[in-house]
């Protein structure tokens, strides 16, 4: 598999939750640095993608890129993720994705080789921000900006991806719970719940 860039993406305005999602508790370090530490060992470099509202913790091996312009969405998200990445391929997810499986992240990254990207599909629905593409996909982020359009779902219509079959990410992910985002309070008290669970905190 050839290196690629992990592309966290931190600086949505978090309304669904009430508070920075990035900056939640988890066990004893945040979301974002749980996250980036998961995928350290994976990840030739990993960008994270922040607003300028929001101070992160020190992320040891992590390049923060600021959003030029706030409250662009996802597609923005993406677009600075390319123009950071010193790779071809890059591994994209939220910042509120505490249970990435290893081998989904690098199942994703090698189905993207001959395409603009990978994306999985979740109970017949495309994930585009749980997702590996090629840094090319910048200009097709970079057109959409320019026309007004933020919706990741019209990144997905533009760009020629490969569909990574439910089947496949049950091998690779059994449990499912890579594509677990903390969006909401209930959603956190249940990411807190499994983790608890799985991983004995004190």
């Amino acid at each position: 598999m050839k290196p690629f860039t992990a592309v966290v993406l931190a600086g949505g305005a978090s309304s669904r939750m009430g508070s920075a999602k990035a900056l939640l508790r988890f066990g004893k370090e945040t979301l974002i640095e749980r996250v980036v530490r998961g995928l350290q060992p994976m990840a030739a470099e990993i960008v994270i993608v922040s607003g300028r509202h929001l101070e992160l913790p020190p992320l040891s091996g992590a390049r923060i890129v600021v959003d030029d312009v706030p409250s662009q969405g996802p597609v923005a998200g993406i677009l600075y993720g390319t123009r950071a990445a010193e790779n071809e391929f890059l591994f994209v997810c939220g910042c509120d994705h505490p249970f990435l499986e290893p081998a989904l992240v690098t199942l994703l990254v090698r189905r993207a080789d001959g395409a603009d990207g990978a994306v999985p599909i979740v109970a017949g629905v495309r994930q585009p921000l749980i997702a590996a593409y090629h840094r090319r996909i910048g200009l097709i982020a970079e057109t959409l900006l320019a026309s007004g359009e933020r919706r990741a779902t019209a990144l997905m219509e533009r760009a020629r991806l490969f569909e990574v079959t439910e089947t496949e990410i049950a091998t690779a992910d059994p449990s499912g719970l890579s594509f677990l985002d903390v969006d909401t309070p209930e959603a956190y008290r249940r990411a807190l719940d499994i983790g608890e669970a799985r991983e004995s905190w004190k």
